[in-house]
């Protein structure tokens, strides 16, 4: 709104539904993977599920997850309203096919959905072009920018439609989060927090998770404060 550049490729990470399922026999599951997995194969093909409805394309994924994070919304967007409810019908239709299969397994006749978050996670929108923008180099060789106000430690993590390999970190090696990575180029009093720092879509994989983004939320505010009281924008105010 403001009219400050903004990053976005053609291309998304999926999305997900987070849920567990709950019902399921695992002793008759385990005895009969192999069919399973044969079943759910067969369920592909046929179109009663779909790419996706499990991320490793492996049926005993969302039997055995405690997580939830189990399957791929491709084309998960949640840059409005309309966009978010969009994937939320998506993700919900993934879950549905995916208890109806269990339905059909030996030992999941009596499947049902234990819990299920509100809405479909979205990954990856759009990014600011900031004053610094972190590179997957920056990040994989844990570079100490002169202005870091925080760390990162996630390892490379872009989502596919072929699945995810994580790129783990070096040990000892852990990024920073540069303030300028936080700053709209060329803008004054602004700042920003979260999965939409400036940075590549490499980088941006690792640095977009729960813990990083808490970090840079509490640093963003430390800034915002120190800024306040010296009377300065937060690209000229104080680090000690």
């Amino acid at each position: 709104m403001l009219g400050f550049e903004r990053l976005r490729g053609d291309d998304r990470q999926p999305g997900t539904q987070v849920v567990v399922y709950k019902g399921l026999n695992r002793d008759v599951i385990d005895k009969n993977a192999k069919l399973i997995q044969q079943m759910y194969n067969e369920a592909v093909k046929e179109g009663r599920l779909q790419k996706g409805d499990t991320w490793s394309g492996k049926a005993m994924q969302p039997i055995r997850s405690k997580r939830g994070n189990v399957n791929h919304i491709f084309g998960a967007d949640s840059t409005d309203a309309g966009t978010q409810t969009q994937t939320n019908l998506a993700g919900r239709k993934s879950v549905l096919r995916m208890l109806k299969f269990l339905k059909t397994i030996p030992g999941g006749e009596n499947a049902s959905i234990d819990r299920m978050m509100n809405e479909t996670a979205t990954r990856e929108t759009f990014r600011i072009k900031g004053e610094i923008t972190i590179t997957v180099r920056d990040y994989q060789k844990g570079r100490k920018f002169e202005d870091a106000l925080c760390y990162s430690f996630y390892p490379i993590d872009l989502h596919t439609k072929d699945g995810v390999v994580p790129k783990h970190l070096k040990r000892g090696v852990v990024p920073t989060i540069p303030r300028g990575a936080l700053i709209p180029k060329g803008s004054r009093n602004l700042m920003v927090a979260g999965r939409c720092l400036s940075s590549d879509r490499y980088a941006n994989s690792a640095a977009r998770v729960q813990a990083s983004c808490m970090g840079m939320g509490q640093a963003a505010a430390c800034t915002a404060v120190l800024a306040a009281k010296s009377s300065v924008t937060p690209p000229r105010s104080s680090l000690d």
